[in-house]
């Protein structure tokens, strides 16, 4: 049997987030395993992909822009015109399979399929990518009806995945995985706290800043390196120029280094809200960086391990800030969680692994032999 032609979807990939990182990441290890492989998206040209991709892999993209606006009704407009554009992606490219990666994406394509092509139900795999009550009800309940048509479901953490298998049965754990690694920790004696995430609600960065008033009172040599960009920047600037830290915190755009960024922090943090498997968590891991997150529904707990980090309740900023000035007070202890996490790193989330999974299930799928893996 030939190899399957897979097209992954998702609504845009000219952001640095992770989502489109997990898109580009995956399309290139499927095509590396000999798969014929395309992305697509709404209007995202390859001269416009913030992440890299093999020249083999092919960039599809609608020809019209979304509908501009604000409100219930302009959102629904836009994610039916979503919806529209990547079904004929589908319907032109006629792959063996096709991933749709964020609970809006998928059940927009599958929508779509089903009021306009009823009966037709392409060999999908469904991959949200933040926790299970991320979004809102409606979206929840069209998941509950779609979610069952199609051949397989991702979770990408096992707290949820016995909420997806009961939706499908066909439901697999597939942890995110880390492309960067090192065999020992950088281990820098600066007290810099390396924070990577899109300027979103959902990413906690305005919860760390206030956290960050106590750390810097406390230990004034401190410095916040925030990495990324996004549509709450100038608020976020603005709250840390009115709690008066914003001399103790750098803002640094998406970098194609950010390796070398990881490994100048003495302390990872992951301040959000809420997360599905958070990529740049799993990265300080595997370069020996401990971490600081909050125990949102997802990810962290599964993640970090006391001897890697620490966790601790959500939204409590005090208890963020007493967990950095523990980690920036002790650098032994600094190392031995640094070591820790690089063994547990490699053992839990490796990129073969991940790979491996991926591959096996699209082929599974594309054969029409997936049954499903105990969630």
């Amino acid at each position: 049997m030939s190899e399957p032609r897979v097209l992954l979807l998702c609504d845009r990939l000219d952001l640095a987030g992770g989502v489109e990182r997990f898109v580009c990441t995956l399309a290139g290890q499927l095509d590396t395993a000999g798969m014929q492989v395309a992305v697509g998206s709404v209007a995202t040209p390859r001269a416009a992909l913030r992440y890299p991709l093999p020249e083999r892999v092919r960039v599809l993209h609608g020809a019209r822009a979304l509908p501009a606006g604000e409100g219930a009704w302009a959102l629904l407009r836009k994610q039916w015109r979503t919806g529209l554009a990547l079904a004929a992606l589908v319907r032109a490219e006629r792959p063996d399979v096709v991933i749709l990666n964020g609970l809006t994406t998928a059940c927009s394509v599958l929508a779509v399929t089903a009021l306009t092509a009823p009966g037709v139900a392409p060999r999908a795999i469904c991959c949200d990518h933040n926790h299970f009550d991320a979004r809102s009800k409606p979206w929840r309940v069209l998941r509950r009806w779609l979610y069952r048509r199609v051949a397989a479901v991702v979770s990408l953490s096992r707290a949820d995945a016995p909420r997806f298998a009961a939706i499908n049965p066909r439901t697999e754990v597939i942890y995110n995985a880390a492309s960067l690694r090192a065999e020992v920790p950088a281990a820098p004696a600066a007290p810099l706290v390396l924070a990577v995430g899109r300027h979103v609600a959902q990413k906690g960065l305005d919860l760390l800043l206030s956290a960050w008033v106590r750390v810097q009172a406390q230990m004034p040599a401190a410095r916040l390196r925030i990495l990324g960009d996004g549509p709450l920047t100038a608020a976020l600037q603005a709250q840390a120029q009115a709690l008066g830290v914003s001399g103790s915190v750098q803002w640094l755009a998406p970098t194609a280094q950010v390796q070398v960024q990881y490994r100048e922090a003495a302390v990872f943090v992951l301040p959000s809200r809420y997360e599905g498997m958070p990529l740049a968590l799993l990265e300080a891991q595997a370069l020996g960086v401990p971490a600081v997150a909050f125990d949102c529904p997802t990810g962290p707990a599964e993640i970090i391990r006391f001897d890697t980090g620490i966790v601790v309740p959500a939204g409590d900023t005090q208890a963020l800030a007493d967990a950095l000035l523990r980690l920036l007070a002790d650098a032994p202890l600094r190392e031995r969680m640094g070591q820790a996490a690089i063994a547990r790193s490699q053992a839990l989330f490796s990129p073969a692994q991940h790979v491996q999974q991926w591959t096996a299930l699209v082929r599974r799928v594309a054969a029409g032999t997936h049954r499903g893996a105990p969630a």
